[in-house]
C-alpha cells in the first residue's frame, strides 16, 4: 500500500520526491512525539510502565508502517501530511 500520490484539501495531487519527503518528515515527527510523550510521563497514575511502553511502541509502529507504505494514514497522519505539503491544517469537522 505504498502511497504514490496525495490529493490535498485544495485538490492538488502531490507525487514523487515531494511526497516521499513529506511522508518521511511526518513519520519522523510522529516517532519523536511518541518518545516525547513517554519521556514527559504525563500519564494517569493507574497506567503501568508496561502500558506506557506499549503505547509508545504502537505509536512508533504506526510511524514505521506509514513511512514504509505498509499501511495508509489514519486521519491524524493524513492531516499532518496535508499540513506538511500545504502549510495549512485542515480540521476534521468545519
Amino acid at each position: 500500500m505504498n502511497i504514490t500520490s496525495h490529493k490535498t484539501h485544495t485538490g492538488e495531487i502531490i507525487t514523487g520526491e515531494r511526497l516521499k519527503s513529506a511522508i518521511k518528515a511526518v513519520a519522523s515527527d510522529w516517532r519523536k512525539l511518541a518518545y516525547d510523550i513517554r519521556e514527559e510521563d504525563a500519564y494517569a497514575s493507574h497506567v503501568s510502565e508496561a502500558e506506557k511502553d506499549e503505547i509508545m511502541a504502537q505509536h512508533i509502529k504506526s510511524a514505521d508502517d506509514f513511512e514504509n507504505g505498509t499501511s495508509g494514514p489514519c486521519f491524524t497522519l493524513w492531516q499532518r501530511l496535508n499540513t506538511k505539503l500545504t502549510g495549512e491544517c485542515v480540521a476534521l469537522l468545519p
